[in-house]
C-alpha cells in the first residue's frame, strides 16, 4: 500500500489510500463528538433516520434502489463508540469504475448520492419527516430492550457501565429507553444540525483509484457543505476539541468492587473489568495486546485452559481488550453456585501472569494467533480507515504490518511488566433472583 493522502476542505477532511489490493472502492464518512448523557440517545437515532430518505430520494426504498442502480453499490450507517467519543458513521462500497465499461462517472455518482444522505436528508417544515422519526424511535427502543434477551451481551454492557459509572465510556452507544419519548422530529433535527456545526466530517476512501481524480470528485460533491475551520464551534480546532475527551486517558485504579444483579436466569454471567497501565497511544501497547491474548484471547489461553477445561467451571471464559482505553474485560458463563470458586481461579491466572508463569508455547501460540488475526483484518478495506481514525484520536501512527512486527518482538519480560500494571476494578455477577 502507498501512504495516505490528505485534502483539507475545512470542516470536511479527506483521507485517501490508493491500493490495488481491493476491487471495490470503500468509503467511510464519520462525524464524532464527546459522549454525553443528555445527547447520546438522540445522536444514536440519527444514522437510521438519515437512511430513511433524502430530498431527492424521499423514501428508503427509492434511496436504496438508487444505490443499487450504481452497479450494486452498498450503503450502511451506524452509531459507534470509540473510547470516550460517540461516532455517527456511514459507509458505501462501489465497484472500481475502471473495471466496468462505460462507467467512468460511477464513483462521482455514488459520492453525490452518499453526500445527499449525510447532508441533504428529507426535511418537512424545518424538521425531519415525523413518520420517519417515529418509526425509528420504535425500532430503536426495540434494539435497546432486546439487549437483555442476549445475556452474554447484556452482562458485558452492564459490566462496562458499572466499571465506568462516572466516565463517558460508561454510557451506552445506543442510548437509553427513557430518553426516546422526549425526542421528536424537530428536536432530533436540532441535534443533527448541532452535530454538523460542531464536528468535522472525516471521509476515508480506500481502494483502486486515481487519487487526483477522486480528490476532485470529493471536492465537487462535498466542498459546498464544508465551512472554514476558523469558523464557529469546534470546527475551528477539531482535534483540540477532542483532547478533553481523549479516548486513551488512563484513570486512577481504585479498589475492586463487586456488583451483583439478579434476573430470571439459570446460568450465571461473571464479568470482570480490569484497568491496565497502557493503551493504544503508548509505546508498550503491543505488550498489552499479547498479555490479553495469553490471558483469554485464544483457546490455548489461561482462562480457557484453567477455568473452562481443567476446572470445568465455565461454559465459556475469555477476555477482550479495549485498546483505546487500556481496559480488559473478562467474560465467563458459570453455574451460579460456582461463583466464588470461578472468581478465585480467574484471580489465580492474573497472579500467574504477574509472577511470570508464562510458557514458551503460550507466548509463541499467542503471537502466531495475533499475527493471523491481523492478516485477516488487513483483508478488510475499512481496517486502514479505523487505524487512521485512531491516529487522530491518540497521535499514534500504526499500521497492520507495524502491529505484526511489534507483536512478534514482544518478550516474556515485556508481558510480565504489563501484567504487573493490570488491576481488577469491577466484578459484575448476573445471577438468578433466588428466594
Amino acid at each position: 500500500m502507498t501512504d495516505w493522502i490528505y485534502d483539507d476542505l475545512g470542516s470536511v477532511q479527506v483521507h485517501l489510500l490508493p491500493t490495488q489490493k481491493y476491487r471495490m472502492v470503500s468509503v467511510l464518512a464519520q462525524l464524532e463528538r464527546p459522549l454525553e448523557r443528555e445527547r447520546v440517545t438522540a445522536t444514536a437515532l440519527l444514522p437510521q433516520v438519515l437512511l430513511r430518505g433524502t430530498e431527492r430520494h424521499d423514501t428508503q426504498g427509492k434511496l436504496l434502489r438508487a444505490f443499487d442502480d450504481l452497479y450494486g453499490a452498498r450503503i450502511g450507517a451506524r452509531v459507534n463508540k470509540h473510547g470516550d467519543l460517540q461516532t455517527v458513521e456511514f459507509t458505501v462500497q462501489v465497484p472500481h469504475e475502471a473495471l466496468i465499461e462505460g462507467a467512468s462517472h460511477l464513483f462521482g455518482e455514488a459520492i453525490r448520492l452518499f453526500a445527499q444522505v449525510i447532508m441533504a436528508p428529507k426535511i418537512e417544515h424545518g424538521a425531519f419527516r415525523e413518520a420517519y422519526v417515529e418509526g425509528e424511535k420504535t425500532l430503536h427502543q426495540q434494539r435497546i430492550e432486546n439487549l437483555v434477551n442476549d445475556k452474554i451481551s447484556y452482562a458485558a454492557e452492564r459490566c462496562v457501565q458499572a466499571m465506568c459509572d462516572s466516565e463517558p465510556f460508561g454510557l451506552s452507544r445506543l442510548g437509553y429507553v427513557e430518553d426516546i419519548a422526549e425526542i421528536d422530529a424537530a428536536s432530533l433535527h436540532r441535534t443533527y444540525q448541532r452535530l454538523l456545526e460542531e464536528s468535522v466530517l472525516h471521509v476515508y476512501v480506500v481502494g483502486p483509484m486515481d487519487p487526483t481524480n477522486v480528490a476532485t470528485v470529493l471536492r465537487q460533491e462535498l466542498a459546498a457543505h464544508a465551512r472554514p475551520r476558523n469558523g464557529r464551534g469546534s470546527v475551528a480546532a477539531p482535534d483540540a476539541a477532542l483532547e478533553g475527551a481523549s479516548p486513551s486517558a488512563l484513570r486512577p485504579i481504585r479498589e475492586e468492587r463487586l456488583i451483583v444483579e439478579r434476573l430470571d436466569v439459570n446460568q450465571g454471567k461473571m464479568n470482570l473489568g480490569l484497568r491496565a497501565g497502557s493503551s493504544y497511544a503508548e509505546d508498550d501497547y503491543p505488550a498489552l495486546i499479547v498479555y490479553n491474548g495469553i490471558l483469554g484471547g485464544f483457546p490455548h489461553s489461561k482462562l480457557f485452559a484453567n477455568v473452562r477445561e481443567k476446572a470445568s467451571l465455565a461454559y465459556y471464559a475469555s477476555s477482550r481488550l479495549e485498546g483505546l482505553k487500556g481496559f480488559i474485560f473478562i467474560q465467563s458463563g458459570i453455574q451460579i453456585s460456582d461463583f466464588e470458586r470461578a472468581r478465585g481461579i480467574i484471580g489465580e491466572q492474573l497472579e500467574a501472569l504477574a509472577a511470570g508463569e508464562i510458557s514458551d508455547d503460550e507466548l509463541v501460540y499467542t503471537q502466531e494467533g495475533l499475527v493471523n488475526q491481523y492478516l485477516q483484518s488487513d483483508d478488510q478495506p475499512f481496517t486502514g480507515a479505523v487505524m487512521q481514525m485512531y491516529k487522530r484520536f491518540t497521535g499514534r501512527d500504526r499500521s497492520v504490518q507495524q502491529l505484526i512486527d511489534d507483536v512478534r518482538r514482544v518478550t516474556k519480560e515485556d508481558v510480565v511488566r504489563m501484567a504487573q500494571t493490570v488491576k481488577v476494578d469491577t466484578v459484575y455477577f448476573l445471577r438468578d433472583k433466588g428466594v
